[in-house]
């Protein structure tokens, strides 16, 4: 896995930087209130769990669990499902442990315990979690569970690996560590929620899936450095995957991004942060939309820079992907951005 650094945001939840991609995982104002700002608010989740009787929802690109773990704060008692798809295990093992501001033990057991059920080692895990605290600084870690992993490992391994696969975690906790162990059994309040985890490129992973999703989060890296998940292509596959009122919300303004999903039939909006055009969502139902583009977004999309990524094979590595993009835009007759933005301001 490329190397990754911890930072803390401005809310003080932690967030990943990767050195491979030069990007951020997560906004420098809060890792944990972009989770809310740009995906949970803007997806209209509480309105939807309050009027419908179940859920199901796709993360792409889950890295380490902020906007799974926001979207498990509406959903206590709820019937839910929600898929994960990340490349990278070490992130999804991390999910449970770092600090995050989410004050919510019994979600935090409830992932760990969905994460060991993919088949996870947790003696892996624990090497993997312990190998990042020690090359790190230990406040970016939730300390109470890391007390529940060495207290698995060190303390009841033997009871805990052989409960692991007969009964929840949480209840480990309860049954033998917590004085609060009183009708145990009932005190998850995930219980009906379904969370699986996908490991690999999430283009494979979505051909796959024959789901219908009512929500779909897309959290990849920006279509700038890396245009992968951000191809009209892989869009028209996510679009396979959703019915007329299903959302797809994502953090990305970018241009080609809201190109490629008119091109495709969507009806886009904006996501407004402090009155901050701060991220986009679309929808195949015109209602969905509380806050459409404006025209010069429209007109933005038809210059040179509304020109979208494409990877027809669905296969091709972020350079072929960004060449091909150039090459179309260095051939189109479409005006260039910076003719258009002389052009409305004369």
């Amino acid at each position: 896995m490329d190397k990754i650094q911890f930072f803390i945001t401005d809310d003080l939840s932690i967030g990943l930087y990767s050195e491979k991609d030069k990007d951020i995982f997560h906004s420098k104002t809060g890792a944990l209130k972009e989770a809310f700002d740009k995906f949970i608010i803007p997806s209209g989740l509480v309105n939807y769990v309050d009027s419908q009787k179940s859920v199901k929802i796709l993360d792409i690109c889950t890295g380490i669990g902020y906007n799974l773990k926001s979207a498990l704060t509406c959903l206590e008692n709820r019937n839910a499902q929600i898929d994960c798809i990340e490349i990278e295990k070490d992130y999804i093992m991390l999910i449970p442990f770092i600090f995050d501001k989410i004050n919510n033990f019994d979600l935090k057991v409830n992932i760990l315990d969905k994460i060991l059920k993919t088949g996870i080692d947790f003696n892996i895990l624990y090497e993997c979690v312990n190998s990042y605290i020690y090359k790190n600084d230990i406040y970016f870690f939730d300390p109470s569970m890391i007390n529940f992993m060495h207290f698995i490992k060190n303390s009841a391994y033997d009871l805990c690996y052989q409960a692991l696969n007969c009964s929840n975690l949480h209840n480990i906790y309860y049954n033998y560590i917590s004085n609060n162990n009183i009708n145990s059994q009932n005190i998850n309040k995930y219980n009906d929620i379904n969370i699986n985890f996908f490991f690999d490129d999430a283009r494979k992973i979505v051909i796959g899936l024959n789901e219908y999703y009512d929500i779909i989060f897309l959290d990849a890296f920006s279509p700038q450095k890396n245009p992968v998940l951000w191809t009209i292509n892989f869009l028209s596959l996510i679009k396979s995957k959703m019915n007329f009122d299903s959302i797809l919300v994502s953090y990305s303004k970018s241009t080609p991004f809201r190109s490629a999903l008119k091109e495709l039939g969507f009806f886009i909006g904006k996501t407004y942060v402090d009155g901050v055009d701060m991220g986009t969502v679309a929808s195949l139902n015109k209602r969905k939309i509380k806050n459409p583009l404006i025209s010069f977004d429209l007109e933005l999309i038809k210059t040179r820079s509304g020109i979208v990524y494409r990877d027809p094979d669905l296969s091709d590595i972020p350079s072929q992907i960004i060449k091909r993009r150039e090459i179309e835009q260095k051939f189109s007759s479409r005006i260039s951005h910076t003719a258009f933005l002389k052009k409305i301001t004369e």
